[in-house]
């Protein structure tokens, strides 16, 4: 992707964050926005249907783009390898696994797919896996995170052995898995320094798209964001919080990494990558979040896009401008992991 292609104001700063802002909006982008509005309520009143624990999942050939599905469990998780057109298996030294959004409720959507097929026909040289996380309602996060937590570790292994560099991947509520697991596996590693133990394995980056950084849903700014989102209510987001967090307090570390020791990525050296929009009632947090990282000298790459709702990057599928150049500056920032 060419410089103009991706233009924007990047901060000329001393920060271990590199901060590009962003804020054109297609008059196509423009008419999306309005039909999502429309149709918000029909949206969020998705009821959640899906079996318990990990889901396994069926997409139809037309949402994979040529690419094919390899199937393999890992510590009760279904892992799903996308494999590019005409290749029997991808072997590489890099692998993405990637935590699609949807609530913690929903399985990954056609959009994902899409997204995720473009991504391992892209980039040569990774792996990209969708990991089916066990979901809410019927595995809230006390249930779930622990399953994943034991798919977490069991993955670090298996790359170390094969000597591949790991890059958790997500959107939204996926990324906010992602981010905590990687956090609550390093505070545990944290408290076993000094012991006899042979280091545990971690990725070397996260990238997170619209992250959901706090599930309390108390920063004041998200009630003077609501206006301009078209897709989400702070009311919706904060029952989508309610039906993940089970029993456990919404500020728990697990659940919400804005209240985790991100100081321990900067310490292991794990770059923290990201997206923002500013029509999206989840970009308070997720900046708040994205300014603790360069607090504590975590290194990575962050766009701020203005005019954008949440998740814009989903429709890259559909031909928009900005998804396509959102979704071509992640593949640009992963490649040079």
């Amino acid at each position: 992707m060419t410089d103009d292609k991706m233009s924007g104001t990047t901060a000329k700063t001393s920060s271990s964050i590199q901060l590009t802002h962003r804020d054109e909006r297609t008059f196509l982008m423009s008419v999306v926005q309005s039909l999502v509005r429309l149709m918000r309520v029909r949206i969020s009143n998705r009821q959640a249907n899906h079996e318990d624990g990990s889901i396994k999942l069926n997409p139809s050939k037309s949402n994979l783009s040529q690419c094919t599905l390899h199937e393999r469990t890992v510590s009760d998780v279904h892992i799903y390898d996308v494999i590019p057109p005409n290749q029997a298996e991808k072997r590489s030294k890099k692998r993405i696994y990637y935590f699609a959004g949807g609530s913690w409720q929903e399985p990954p959507s056609p959009q994902h797919y899409k997204i995720c097929a473009k991504l391992a026909k892209d980039m040569s040289d990774t792996s990209i896996s969708i990991v089916s996380t066990p979901l809410a309602p019927n595995d809230p996060a006390p249930k779930s995170f622990p399953v994943c937590q034991n798919m977490y570790r069991a993955l670090m292994a298996e790359a170390e052995e094969a000597g591949e560099k790991v890059i958790l991947a997500g959107d939204s509520s996926g990324a906010n898995i992602a981010l905590c697991l990687v956090l609550e596996a390093l505070r545990e590693d944290s408290e076993q320094e000094g012991v006899e133990i042979k280091q545990r394995p971690h990725p070397v980056a996260i990238m997170n798209v619209c992250p959901s950084t706090d599930l309390t849903r108390a920063n004041p700014d998200i009630d003077k964001v609501a206006p301009r989102d078209p897709l989400l209510t702070p009311k919706i987001i904060r029952l989508t919080a309610r039906a993940w967090q089970g029993d456990w307090d919404p500020a728990d570390r697990r659940i919400s990494p804005i209240n985790a020791d991100v100081s321990l990525l900067a310490k292991k050296g794990i770059k923290v990558h990201g997206i923002t929009a500013g029509c999206d009632v989840l970009s308070p947090d997720g900046i708040v979040f994205r300014n603790k990282c360069a607090e504590a000298g975590v290194v990575g790459e962050w766009v701020h896009w203005e005019k954008q709702m949440h998740c814009f990057v989903l429709t890259m599928p559909y031909g928009l401008t900005e998804a396509k150049d959102a979704t071509q500056w992640i593949v640009d920032v992963l490649k040079k992991e």
